[in-house]
């Protein structure tokens, strides 16, 4: 690959040239090169460590409606080479097979994919995003008594989730890919046929034309709404209409902790812990309900799993979880071992009790030491990155984390309006419904009785009484990490911007690889099957002559 410096023009001729390098361009971009494409990369940023936020300026052009429910932009975006891996933890989950399914108690679930048409590429997508295999069954059994819910879907992890060493090096040395950094797309340009004639491009306060036979825009799902909102000023029957899917249907997740589990064996939690398996990468299994269960009660998708205790909270008593507590609490510290928004709540909300978790990791020093050491050692000097720890207890008792699928919503959505000063802004009015809610309350119910049922153990919820349950799941019902949805994929272009192919309806030539064409959430976090999605996109549209990569 050549890295273009600030006084050269790409040359060409390129097959594709696809705009962002965040994990799923980069994905695109490998998967493309290698399948024989000429790939021209773009981006706003440069190939610096971290990344590079938003500027005050920049940020003045977002308005997010409701703070309470979207977390802050600088929190959630990063340009430059790695993208937003930079804030990314290394989850990676699979889409399932009910994922795709027409489900008549989600309203607008209407994939025009189905698990067999993307199957193939988990195995590549994996090895780009460094996750170990595209394995995500386990072929440990589920505990007995077990009915509703499984234990054999996993969670695998990026080896070293900051993409930017790993995946970015890979593209950085491909002979096949040409990459431009500090190139804001600023405009796409088309033909009398309708088809993008070239992509308008700043780099260094000046105007350039970019061209290639497609164009991918990676740029992630808020700024390539952004930019497809304002091409609809002037476009106005292009995506759908102005009073079409364009922006619609703004998804994430429902997470959080309402309640913690109490195991009867407290030796099973090793079941759910984080392991380093066969590929030498790290797994772990959750609780997540059956297809047939999620059919039958008509509840979104969702998985549980085993958390420590909450790190602010000194009643743990726990010298390690206080010696960790504080560490993190220190910003210049806790933000060079945690993304900040993880970093935030884990730390919790204002006055720190400081001399309580003083007095906590007084009572046995050593051990707090010897405990944060090794969690250092394993998570940050290890070659292959431990996500998280879980710490054993006698008791049996851990919090219950939730991941739970959203429902598509047409006035969740980001619109583009002109403000006072005649600068577009791009307003985010990101919601959750009462269904969302009660999907996952009803979820933690048929988990409990499952466990008590089979004599495993039994949940205990945090607050006193149903309603402030419920409270506490609407104060923690937050996103804006997980963009999804606002370009959604459709098989008709009235209900959507892209089709199964990820090509925008009606342009002949371009194309999104993002979460935001995902029509539904599913429970699991979106990276990697954004990556799934990109490497498919890549084979799609390998050029008819191409042979091997060198």
């Amino acid at each position: 690959m050549t890295v273009l410096a600030a006084h050269e023009t790409p040359t060409g001729p390129y097959d594709c040239c696809v705009v962002g390098t965040g994990p799923v361009g980069l994905a695109f971009a490998i998967e493309s090169a290698e399948a024989g494409s000429r790939v021209l990369l773009l981006d706003a940023g440069d190939t610096s460590s971290g990344g590079i936020g938003l500027t005050s300026a920049e940020s003045a052009r977002t308005e997010i409606t409701d703070p309470a429910r979207h977390a802050p932009l600088d929190l959630t975006l990063r340009r430059g080479l790695g993208g937003t891996s930079w804030l990314w933890g290394g989850r990676c989950v699979a889409f399932e097979p009910i994922d795709f399914e027409r489900r008549d108690y989600v309203p607008s679930a209407d994939w025009p994919l189905t698990f067999d048409d993307v199957v193939e590429w988990y195995e590549p997508a994996a090895r780009h995003l460094d996750c170990g295999a595209g394995v995500f069954r386990s072929p440990l059994p589920d505990w007995p008594g077990l009915s509703d819910f499984r234990m054999s879907n996993l969670e695998r992890w990026a080896r070293q989730p900051r993409l930017a060493r790993g995946l970015g090096a890979r593209a950085t040395a491909h002979p096949r890919i040409d990459a431009v950094f500090g190139a804001r797309l600023d405009d796409i340009a088309f033909d009398a046929d309708g088809a993008v004639s070239h992509l308008v491009v700043v780099r260094g306060g000046r105007s350039t034309e970019v061209q290639a036979g497609a164009y991918v825009l990676a740029l992630g799902g808020l700024e390539t709404t952004r930019l497809l909102l304002g091409v609809q000023r002037r476009m106005p029957h292009a995506f759908g209409g102005v009073d079409g899917p364009l922006g619609r249907y703004y998804m994430g997740h429902a997470t959080g902790s309402v309640a913690d589990v109490v195991l009867d064996d407290p030796g099973g939690a090793a079941d759910l812990d984080f392991v380093r398996d066969e590929h030498d990468t790290y797994i772990r299994r959750r609780f997540t309900l059956a297809p047939e269960a999620q059919r039958r009660h008509g509840v979104l998708n969702t998985a549980f799993y085993l958390d420590n205790p909450p790190f602010y909270e000194d009643g743990h008593r726990s010298a390690t979880l206080s010696a960790v507590f504080l560490a993190i609490a220190v910003p210049i510290f806790g933000r060079r071992v945690l993304a900040e928004g993880i970093r935030l709540r884990h730390v919790g909300p204002r006055p720190y009790r400081i001399r309580q978790h003083l007095a906590n990791v007084l009572r046995r020093p050593w051990r707090a030491m010897a405990d944060v050491a090794g969690i250092l050692s394993l998570r940050y000097l290890s070659r292959v990155r431990k996500p998280g720890f879980l710490l054993r207890n006698e008791g049996g008792r851990y919090a219950l984390h939730y991941h739970s699928e959203q429902l598509p919503n047409p006035e969740s959505r980001m619109s583009l309006r002109t403000n006072a000063d005649g600068v577009d802004v791009l307003h985010l009015d990101y919601r959750y419904l009462e269904e969302d809610i009660d999907s996952l309350l009803r979820a933690h119910e048929l988990l409990d009785a499952e466990l008590r049922s089979a004599g495993l153990g039994h949940l205990e919820y945090l607050a006193d009484d149903a309603a402030a349950v419920r409270g506490a799941a609407w104060d923690q019902a937050t996103d804006g990490f997980h963009s999804i949805g606002t370009t959604r994929m459709s098989a008709d272009p009235a209900h959507g911007v892209v089709d199964r192919d990820c090509r925008v309806h009606g342009i002949a030539n371009l194309y999104i690889a993002s979460s935001s064409v995902f029509p539904t959430s599913a429970e699991a976090n979106p990276t990697f099957f954004a990556a799934v999605l990109a490497v498919r996109l890549a084979h799609h549209l390998r050029p008819a002559r191409a042979s091997p990569a060198p």
